[in-house]
Formats: structure tokens, C-alpha cells, sequence
């Protein structure tokens, strides 16, 4: 059973968003999608289209937000690959029968989500999305 169905998005953490955003606009040519503030998850962020998938740019705007912790630890950088899934339920029941534990989280007005430790992925945070159904 193949668990996702395609690369959605690989969020990188940093330390100011509009010079990132500017770096990868300017130097790689890549759209902005969308761009805005999420204070439930204490982000400012903005997606940049890659052909069928997404950049993620993200800057903490509080300790609160994992990515701070990560950023003070390793420096900015590449923080989670984000696949795509048509039904996070089964995705995380099929993970589970393995011995691998999804936390899994519902973003209101958002996506369904589930990360995935990186101790289990050799040392990468997966994070499995569900895009709500139109």
C-alpha cells in the first residue's frame, strides 16, 4: 500500500521572511502563491509554486512554534516534508500497523495533519496532509 500520493510542499524554516522569500522569487523565478500570517500555528509564511507542489517559507513569531527550537539548534533550513494523502485515517492506520506513531492535528478551517518523528524517518519530520474536499 503506497501511504501518500504525492509531494505536497517541503517547508523551510527561517529567520526573516522576506528576505527568503525574496531570495528564492528572485534568484529561482518561483511564484508566490500565497503569503500571510497564521497565528495559530505563530508563523508568518508564504508558498511558492514548484510545478505540481509547494515551498513552504516560514518564520517563527513565537518560541511557542516548533520551528524557533529548530532554528536556534541547527540554523534555518529544510524543517518538514509534507506528503500528500487522500485519507489521513487510513494513512496513519496503515503507519500504526507498522509500530509508527502520527500525531495527528486539525487545523481549523485547514488541512488534517499528522507529523511523523524523525527518529523514525532517518532524521526527516514528515508530515502527512489531508486537504479538505471541495
Amino acid at each position: 500500500m503506497t501511504i501518500a500520493k504525492k509531494i505536497d510542499h517541503i517547508a523551510i524554516a527561517v529567520k526573516d521572511l522576506d528576505a527568503a522569500v525574496k531570495t528564492f522569487t528572485g534568484n529561482f523565478g518561483f511564484p508566490i502563491e500565497r503569503m500571510g500570517e497564521v497565528p495559530a500555528l505563530n508563523i508568518r509564511r508564504a508558498f511558492l509554486t514548484i510545478g505540481d507542489a509547494s515551498l513552504e517559507i516560514f518564520q517563527p513569531t513565537s518560541d511557542a512554534n516548533p520551528g524557533a527550537k529548530f532554528i536556534a539548534a541547527r540554523g534555518e533550513g529544510m524543517y518538514i516534508l509534507s506528503l500528500e494523502v487522500e485519507d489521513l485515517d487510513a494513512a496513519t492506520g496503515a503507519l500504526a500497523k507498522q509500530g509508527i506513531t502520527a500525531n495527528v492535528r486539525d487545523i481549523p478551517n485547514g488541512p488534517r495533519l499528522a507529523f511523523i518523528s524523525p527518529k523514525v524517518t532517518h532524521g526527516v519530520l514528515l508530515q502527512l496532509i489531508e486537504h479538505p474536499k471541495a
